[in-house]
Formats: structure tokens, sequence, C-alpha cells
């Protein structure tokens, strides 16, 4: 599993080097998450605990007319689950999204790598018959999910400034062995999308 996580961390720069990144959009997005399945974990994003976020992102296209483009982003991200863990997310994103005039709308897949903090002490069996409480090192967690959003283009179509607005749906697995193998989730984000001058 290391092994994986490593060819992820390293393949990430080399997607922004091949880029001419000065004409692609980064972004930017503060988020809330809620371990639901849809459609209660849209609703969940705006009365539970504050389970907040942020992910910062850059995105490249394979194929552009006026109107459409299929893309890819690139992002990493951060999560703090009240009371139980908090967690690093480095994952892609690749979709479509169709313009009408400044509005957008987008739909896509994600998938990626997740690593896991508790928050909580665990108690962890020692050589010696023992037991030691401890937060652990984290667990790694594959991620793969969903994406729809809407976009309002403030810039030009070669230098977007995009208010964005996108709902994830995702699982993370193995999340607990024989208990809940696959967890769902359901992140709301607004962000911005800009072109670096």
């Amino acid at each position: 599993m290391k092994n994986k996580i490593l060819v992820i961390i390293c393949l990430f720069p080399m997607l922004l080097a091949a880029q001419n990144w000065k004409s692609k959009p980064f972004s930017a997005q503060i988020l809330n998450n809620a371990t639901m399945l849809p459609p209660a974990s849209l609703t969940a994003t705006f009365n539970q605990p504050l389970h907040a976020g942020a992910a910062l992102g850059y995105e490249f296209g394979w194929r552009e007319t006026d109107k459409a483009k299929w893309f890819q982003s690139a992002k990493l991200g951060y999560f703090y689950h009240q009371f139980a863990y908090q967690a690093i997310q480095l994952y892609t994103e690749g979709g479509y999204r169709r313009s009408f005039n400044r509005l957008s709308v987008e739909g896509g897949l994600l998938m990626g790598y997740m690593h896991q903090f508790l928050l909580s002490r665990r108690a962890v069996l020692q050589s010696d018959g023992t037991y030691k409480a401890d937060n652990g090192w984290g667990r790694p967690q594959f991620m793969a999910g969903a994406d729809v959003g809407l976009g309002y283009n403030f810039g030009s179509k070669e230098k977007p400034q995009r208010l964005t607005l996108n709902y994830q749906f995702w699982v993370q697995t193995p999340f607990a062995k024989g208990y809940v193998p696959v967890l769902p989730n359901g992140s709301l984000l607004l962000g911005w999308q800009f072109c670096l001058p």
C-alpha cells in the first residue's frame, strides 16, 4: 500500500509540470462533509455538526469546444470530522462541463487516496500482551465517487474566474473491517476557480 501512495504522490507534480500551468485554472474550495447516503448527505451538510474542510485543485482539459469541455483535475484536500477523525485527500476528478453563456453545469467521477488520522485514542495490543492507548499513524483509505456542480464565470473563456458549487458523493474503504467496510460520504463544496496572471 505504501508503494501505491508513493506512486500517486510522485505523479501529482509530473501532471502539473506537463501542462502550460499559467493558462490552466486552479481552484480553492471550502466544504462541509456528512457520512450518509444521498440525498440525506446533501441536506445533512446544512443541519449536522460542521465537518469542515478545504481543497486546492488544478484543472486541465482533454477536449474543449465553445460550449463544452472534457476536463480532469488533480486535488489536495483536508477535512475534519468532529469527534472522529481528520483526513488528507489526494485525488483526481474527470468530467464534462457544459456552458450556457456564463453559467455552466458539470458532472464527473473522482478517485484517489485518503489518509485518515483518528482523533480519539485506541487500545493497541503490545507484544507482551498488554494494551497501550495510542492514536497511531492513521489509516490509508481508497476513495471513489461522483461529482455534480454549477458554476458562473465572471472572467473570459480563456481566463476563467468561476464561482462554483459542487456536490460530491464518494465512498471510503476499508473503513472498519467486519463492521462498516465501505463508508458513504457526501460533501458540499463552495469554491473559486481562477487562472494565474
